[in-house]
């Protein structure tokens, strides 16, 4: 971990104790009121250009001119592009926590089908609300930047570890081993991710099958996987 993603997570960690830790800018300073909303307004900037184009395209000034800013600013409080965007993705990841709360945390009975539709359309509402980054995030974590594949990995897991709980949980007596929930539990939400990623976009050319029949399919294979192998008919 370089010294600047070091200086975020302890910024982070500072705020969860309730400590009075300030953020620093590139130049050692402790950041104030205005440092901070600069900072935040480059960091916007850089989600609405990401949402309107490849992030091949960004660049340190074309940022800061989105943000209203001189073009030397944005190296003030980033040392470069991947930062800003591996920031923006670990601010993404931390709502990620309520989504894998659906299956963690729902009633006792909850009917498969209702489980399974509640969590497939947070996941897919997440994902409509972070669809730039999350895009950018998978593209240079696919690429095999570390620092990016850590931040998805960490995001990602306990969802899965969510599903595959549901699963294992609906073959009792040890029927089904923890590493085969797992691996069901990956192909699941790797499909997930796909049709929620590309969800805007014409990908299969089925008749008459629309957003909600991919949708329906979505819960019907999921419920089932749910649904205690003594009700399955």
């Amino acid at each position: 971990m370089n010294i600047d993603l070091a200086s975020e997570v302890v910024f982070f960690a500072a705020l969860q104790r309730g400590g009075g830790v300030k953020r620093i800018n590139k130049q050692g300073q402790a950041l104030g009121r205005k440092g901070e909303e600069s900072r935040r307004r480059l960091l916007d900037a850089t989600l609405s250009l990401i949402a309107v184009e490849s992030v091949h395209k960004l660049s340190a000034s074309k940022i800061a001119r989105a943000a209203g800013m001189a073009s030397q600013s944005f190296y003030l409080y980033f040392k470069d592009i991947d930062e800003v965007l591996l920031i923006l993705a670990q601010e993404a990841a931390e709502e990620l926590a309520e989504v894998a709360a659906v299956l963690r945390d729902a009633a006792p009975g909850t009917p498969p089908e209702i489980l399974s539709r509640t969590f497939i359309e947070s996941y897919t509402a997440y994902w409509e609300r972070h669809r730039p980054i999350l895009n950018a995030r998978n593209y240079i974590a696919d690429s095999g930047n570390i620092d990016f594949l850590k931040v998805r990995h960490e995001a990602t897991m306990p969802i899965i570890h969510a599903i595959a709980d549901r699963i294992k949980a609906a073959q009792p007596g040890g029927r089904l081993t923890k590493a085969s929930a797992q691996s069901r539990a990956v192909i699941i939400y790797v499909s997930m991710e796909r049709m929620a990623a590309r969800s805007r976009a014409v990908q299969y050319n089925v008749e008459d099958a629309g957003n909600e029949d991919l949708l329906r399919a979505e819960v019907d294979i999921l419920a089932l996987l749910f649904t205690p192998v003594a009700d399955r008919g």
